[in-house]
């Protein structure tokens, strides 16, 4: 019996990557195919390798009406996108390290990425060549191109000729910042006193000495001081290292957009936007949106507060004389920050609108017994005024107070880890919960679980 050619039915999947067989038989009519008529309609129309077993097993099975893949294509291989190889650590390890003996060591911190003129700081690595994939009808699919990375030259630094290199033009220290490679230069100082006056410096501040009381220090870099911080005021884009530790004399602030490490801090105003690191925080105020880690043989949190985003981690908390310690973890310190100056504001604005609605009240009365002179009559109208437009602030700062208040008590999983001890006087806060410590607990962690402190081991 003669075979009807459109019996044999081949097809490519819509991405060309399957063909597929099909033999088609009306029912109850008897049909048969021969395998060479099968395959030279095959290769008509499908160029790559065929699975020959599929084809003879559906003629000879006489498998009908099923459709069948017999032939598959390649699929491209796209291509690597290039990337930027750098000579210099893009993010410095800055913990000091604690020794056997439980002393942190501060002088191996190579906090700064020092460089010379010419030195190599990044190499440029092209994009990697793909393949081309091929559909099963012999047509090519061609591969998607890596990308080429493109790195700007900042201050102090070049492009090398070939456009491979970025080049340091000058000695400083090689950073990164937002899409380019710079250098920042570094000022050496031997100490921060009458002789200097106050420093502001666009780049890596470093002082020998100490920083006396009452002084500034401002840098877009890191500030490194080997000995002490007096009483002084200082601000940096970067990280803050002081060596010896600070004295506040409950007046020093101390602003780092990174890190702070320092030996002790007492009696002092500390924030930073990464974590920060001490031996001993005393009598201090330390809002940190990383974690605060208290190290070494002291490991000591004693009054004052200390907010962290993530965690608090000290060997003692508060001291055997019930010394009040807040400790708060868990929330973004600075949204409590927020949270706080909104609730003093509507305070006040609640308090003044008493007064003036008081007040407008009395001059309302004195109206109508006709005892409101000319003078009495502009302040009325000035009240008035007054008294809407605190309403609308009012207004407005409560409805931004009820947001804070809501991402607040969305709670994050913040810890405090306790090494050793903690005494009572210390009060714990995570989110909307209060934990009094009443009487002294070892080796514990506090975390926060179904709305309440919970107290788990170390």
């Amino acid at each position: 019996m003669d075979n009807d050619n459109n019996q044999i039915i081949v097809e490519t999947s819509r991405n060309g990557l399957e063909g597929y067989l099909m033999l088609a038989q009306e029912e109850y009519i008897d049909t048969d195919f021969s395998y060479e008529e099968v395959l030279n309609k095959i290769k008509d129309i499908i160029k790559s390798d065929i699975d020959e077993q599929i084809v003879k097993d559906m003629v000879y099975r006489k498998i009908y009406n099923d459709k069948l893949c017999i032939a598959k294509g390649q699929m491209p291989e796209d291509g690597k996108d290039g990337y930027i190889k750098y000579y210099f650590e893009e993010k410095k390890k800055i913990t000091p390290k604690v020794n056997k003996d439980g002393t942190v060591d501060y002088r191996e911190l190579d906090l700064i990425n020092n460089v010379k003129k010419g030195d190599i700081l990044a190499e440029i690595v092209p994009p990697k060549e793909g393949k081309d994939g091929i559909k099963v009808t012999g047509e090519i699919i061609p591969y998607k191109k890596g990308k080429m990375p493109y790195l700007k030259p900042g201050k102090n630094v070049k492009v090398s000729e070939d456009g491979v290199y970025i080049v340091a033009t000058s000695d400083g220290q090689a950073r990164i910042i937002g899409d380019k490679v710079v250098v920042l230069d570094i000022l050496n100082l031997e100490s921060v006193d009458n002789s200097t006056g106050n420093v502001s410096f666009n780049g890596t501040v470093k002082i020998k000495k100490n920083v006396l009381n009452g002084f500034q220090v401002k840098s877009s870099g890191d500030i490194e001081v080997s000995g002490v911080v007096e009483g002084s005021m200082l601000q940096s884009d970067g990280n803050i290292l002081i060596r010896k530790g600070i004295q506040g004399y409950n007046c020093g602030k101390i602003n780092a957009g990174g890190n702070v490490i320092s030996n002790y801090i007492e009696n002092s105003f500390i924030y930073c936007n990464n974590n920060l690191t001490s031996e001993a925080i005393m009598h201090s105020e330390v809002t940190c949106r990383g974690e605060i880690n208290v190290i070494g043989r002291k490991g000591l949190i004693v009054g004052g507060m200390c907010r962290a985003r993530t965690m608090i981690k000290a060997k003692t908390i508060g001291s055997r004389m019930a010394t009040v310690t807040v400790i708060e973890v868990g929330s973004d310190p600075d949204l409590k920050l927020k949270y706080e100056k909104l609730e003093n504001d509507i305070c006040e604005i609640r308090t003044n609108l008493d007064k003036i609605k008081k007040t407008i009240v009395l001059l309302e009365n004195m109206a109508k017994a006709n005892r409101l002179d000319d003078d009495k009559e502009k302040l009325y109208s000035k009240l008035l005024y007054t008294r809407d437009d605190l309403e609308s602030k009012f207004g407005d700062l409560n409805r931004e107070y009820i947001i804070v208040k809501a991402k607040l008590s969305d709670t994050s999983s913040g810890r405090v880890k306790v090494e050793g001890t903690i005494y009572p006087g210390v009060k714990i806060v995570m989110g909307n919960n209060v934990m009094y410590i009443r009487d002294e607990m070892s080796h514990c962690t506090f975390y926060r679980e179904g709305g309440d402190i919970k107290v788990g081991p170390y």
